[in-house]
């Protein structure tokens, strides 16, 4: 599954997925952010869970965050505007189980419903509003 290996990170179907990133809120292990992917794992635990079938899931539901920025006119900045709103709406809609605003976002319903299929190749997040 690793294609590559360079200082900080590890190449995947042309993905940059970095090790040790530990500005994430606790209970994330992994984020998109402008076309790479951060994990919150060390390296060498990091390139044990790619080789995994959950770690090809992960790196690929984070290349459909990637998909659904390209979806945009200004891709990530757009995306991550739209996002953020998404995620404030459904925080008030579930003030009793934070936990569930995130998973109530419709780039998120999309990613984790779409996450084992690798040749998903076109955002359609619309569709989980």
């Amino acid at each position: 599954m690793i294609m590559g290996e360079f200082k900080h990170y590890f190449l995947i179907n042309g993905i940059r997925v970095h090790w040790n990133f530990k500005l994430l809120p606790k209970g994330f292990e992994a984020i998109t952010l402008f076309g790479h992917v951060f994990d919150v794992r060390k390296k060498e635990d990091l390139r044990k869970l790619l080789n995994t079938t959950w770690g090809k899931e992960m790196v690929n539901h984070e290349r459909i965050h990637m998909l659904q920025a390209e979806s945009f006119k200004l891709k990530y900045f757009t995306f991550y505007i739209v996002y953020i709103y998404y995620w404030i709406v459904r925080l008030f809609q579930y003030i009793k189980e934070p936990y569930m605003a995130y998973y109530s976002i419709p780039f998120e319903k999309e990613a984790y419903h779409n996450e084992k299929d690798f040749s998903y190749s076109k955002s359609e997040w619309r569709k989980y509003i």
